[in-house]
């Protein structure tokens, strides 16, 4: 299988976030599942630990109102902004920052998750994301790793 790595941030945001990166995984073949199942699939697919860490972090140290894990327009509590084929974009907004997570299907074949964090109390922010920020980068690419996984019979 192939691993997810960080590539630059290519996506085109609303405005120019405070924090931002982005992961590619590389597929052998194209997919032509909605992305918004291969987000399904690395969040809400994760070990139950791995989703409570989650959720725990953006919730109470991030300080995001999530939405309650399985409602249908949400991704483990984060809201479907906007759905298609190709593109996800989930959204979350919150008293130390607001939050995007777009997920998009690249010609490459393969798929990028992009997060990007615009600070509402710029102080407090950078200090939390700069101890919460390297687990991030750890824990992304994996749930993209993740999401291939449990989706490999029909990525090849």
């Amino acid at each position: 299988m192939n691993r997810a790595r960080r590539v630059a941030v290519r996506e085109a945001l609303d405005h120019a976030p405070d924090y931002a990166d982005a992961f590619e995984l590389p597929t052998t073949e194209p997919d032509v599942r909605p992305v918004e199942q291969w987000m399904r699939a690395g969040l809400e697919g994760a070990p139950a630990a791995v989703r409570t860490l989650i959720v725990l972090v953006h919730r109470h140290v991030l300080r995001l109102n999530l939405g309650r894990p399985h409602d249908r327009g949400r991704v483990l509590g984060w809201r479907i902004a906007a759905a298609g084929d190709d593109v996800v974009r989930l959204e979350a907004s919150g008293t130390l920052a607001d939050a995007v997570i777009i997920g998009r299907r690249i010609d490459a074949p393969g798929i990028r998750l992009t997060t990007a964090l615009s600070y509402r109390k710029p102080a407090v922010a950078r200090v939390v994301w700069a101890v919460i920020g390297p687990l991030h980068r750890r824990i992304a690419p994996l749930l993209l790793e993740l999401a291939a996984r449990q989706l490999e019979p029909a990525v090849r």
